[in-house]
């Protein structure tokens, strides 16, 4: 109960200050008590006085102990005054006799908390040769020397330094205990930490799957280098980041994302060719100084080519960070891998294309064009005997002119069917998407249901990829933080324009908030909708479910500013 009233007085002090007031109150409780009922003095009324005016005193001084904690000089003299004060306190309640020379423990345990121990004894001794002193002056009816009177209160005297010395002793035992709890206390925070950076490598893990995700989506080395370097930003939460071209059709110029001004190019500029010849930088990290704005720079290249420099914006104390390194040289191999991976799929692309071209040339040649120069050396024979030849002989070969029409057809026809998925009634389009939604609904247990109007011929192969990405993302989305269990979704293809609308029933989010997170799948899906000049509104609420709705116009694929996404 007291312990309780004690908190309630000390508010939201530190243990010791409590521990200072329980004490205080403790003491006061017991040595009023006793003062109370000792017979030495009659006066009730003067009795009571003392012990309200203690009380009060107790009270002023213990709160100027808690507020003036931390001032070393400030305490010794609150310690000094109230030693003499209780001191005095002795001359009208008995001297050495008084119950109240107990109270004097009060201000040896703060000396022992806050203070050294050399003043804590200096004030013990301080205390007994006051007390000692009124005794001798004022309370000595029997003419006792001063040795006499500390030889008769010599168990006092003992009690008085045991106690300070198990004071001390608890004290220190008390800091090294804080010490403890401070330690574990900041290995708890260490530990917090690091937890909270491994959150933040995995949301970098699934950044840099997502990021990879798009660039699959790429069809040039110009979007890509966009794309890779607002990636960059996101991922290194840099405030800005630069990726000079090198040895990309002859191009040299920069691309910047974030806050880099068109005026700061020449700097950039003339900073890089102060830097060593590129391929001798290999894959080490070089800082460079740009309005007194700090630049980690290094190589993107692989084995056989390279791509450019790419600099990302650091503070100072990244500067020696060695998980930011790390950080910023795996981006740069990521980016020289997909750098590469691109080169590698045009080439592919190409020898496909030129395959492709050699088969269909053969096809044609073996098959098509040998009918075509039958029946044209046919007609040419015809032409020059047709006068000689009888009706019927006329027309038997004026039939297999005709056959050989029809089968040089039927060939080219089946050639054309082979061709073309439209002939032969299927939509990879759809199917993939299809296929893709069944996955996440069996894998997820979520009821997924996709509807289709309209002529998909009139959608590009590039909006085809971003209406892909669209699903893929709002459904992952709603699988894995809106814990929906229903998603429907309706992709209606116009003659001008493509809606999109993508509805479930989950959690729900604020959406004003949604732009403040550092999460990339809304941003992912913003900036694919912009890329085409279209419309995105996202509608949704807690516990409410979502639902996104986007038109995409048909026709007018609109590319991006340098660090946007195209696609």
């Amino acid at each position: 109960m007291l312990e309780v009233i004690v908190n309630k007085i000390a508010g939201n002090n530190s243990r010791e200050i409590k521990v200072i007031y329980l004490y205080r109150y403790l003491s006061w409780v017991f040595t009023s008590i006793f003062y109370l009922f000792d017979s030495r003095t009659k006066y009730l009324l003067f009795k009571i006085g003392v012990i309200i005016i203690l009380f009060i005193t107790s009270k002023i001084v213990t709160d100027l102990y808690a507020r003036y904690s931390n001032n070393s000089k400030a305490v010794k003299s609150l310690v000094l005054t109230e030693t003499a004060g209780i001191s005095l306190l002795l001359i009208p309640t008995g001297g050495l006799d008084s119950p109240f020379i107990w109270y004097a423990m009060n201000p040896v345990l703060v000396s022992a908390s806050f203070l050294t121990g050399l003043f804590c004894w200096f004030n013990l001794v301080f205390y007994l040769a006051v007390s000692t002193s009124i005794s001798y002056f004022i309370f000595n009816a029997e003419k006792n020397t001063a040795i006499k009177i500390l030889s008769v209160n010599s168990h006092l005297i003992l009690i008085f330094i045991l106690m300070t010395l198990g004071l001390q002793l608890l004290s220190r035992l008390a800091h090294e205990l804080n010490n403890e709890r401070n330690n574990l206390r900041e290995r708890n925070y260490q530990l917090a930490e690091a937890n909270e950076k491994i959150k933040e490598s995995m949301e970098h893990i699934m950044s840099l799957y997502q990021a990879v995700e798009m660039f699959s989506a790429q069809d040039s080395r110009e979007k890509l280098m966009n794309t890779i370097i607002y990636y960059a930003k996101e991922l290194t939460k840099s405030r800005s980041l630069f990726f000079k071209q090198s040895g990309l059709n002859n191009s040299n110029r920069i691309i910047t994302c974030g806050d880099i001004s068109p005026d700061i190019h020449l700097l950039i500029e003339r900073e890089l060719s102060n830097i060593p010849e590129m391929k001798e930088l290999d894959k080490n990290i070089v800082h460079i100084r740009i309005q007194n704005r700090i630049f980690a720079v290094s190589v993107v290249k692989s084995a056989s080519r390279l791509f450019g420099i790419l600099g990302v914006e650091m503070d100072e104390f990244q500067e020696n960070d060695y998980l930011y390194k790390k950080l910023f040289s795996f981006l740069t191999e990521l980016s020289a891998v997909i750098l590469e991976r691109l080169y590698l799929e045009e080439i592919a692309q190409k020898l496909a294309v030129t395959e492709e071209q050699n088969r269909i040339a053969n096809e044609m040649h073996d098959s098509v064009s040998q009918r075509l120069f039958s029946i044209s050396c046919a007609i040419h024979t015809l032409v020059a005997k047709h006068s000689k030849l009888s009706d019927t002989e006329l027309r038997d070969q004026l039939i297999r002119i005709m056959e050989n029409s029809n089968m040089a057809m039927k060939e080219l026809r089946s050639t054309i069917y082979k061709l073309s998925s439209k002939k032969q009634g299927r939509r990879p389009f759809l199917s993939d998407i299809k296929d893709y939604l069944d996955s996440i609904a069996k894998l997820n247990n979520v009821d997924v249901s996709f509807k289709c109007s309209g002529d998909e011929d009139l959608l590009t192969g590039a909006v085809k990829k971003a209406i892909y990405r669209i699903i893929a993302e709002s459904t992952g989305n709603s699988v894995k933080h809106g814990k929906c269990s229903e998603i429907n979704i309706e992709l209606n293809v116009k003659n001008t324009c493509t809606e999109l609308i993508i509805k479930d029933n989950g959690k729900g989010f604020i959406v004003e908030d949604a732009g403040k997170r550092n999460g990339l799948g809304i941003n992912n899906i913003k900036r694919l909708v912009n890329s085409f000049n279209g419309s995105l509104n996202i509608d949704s609420a807690p516990e409410k479910g979502t639902c996104i709705r986007i038109n995409i116009p048909n026709g007018n694929l609109v590319t991006l500013d340098e660090g946007g996404l195209v696609v």
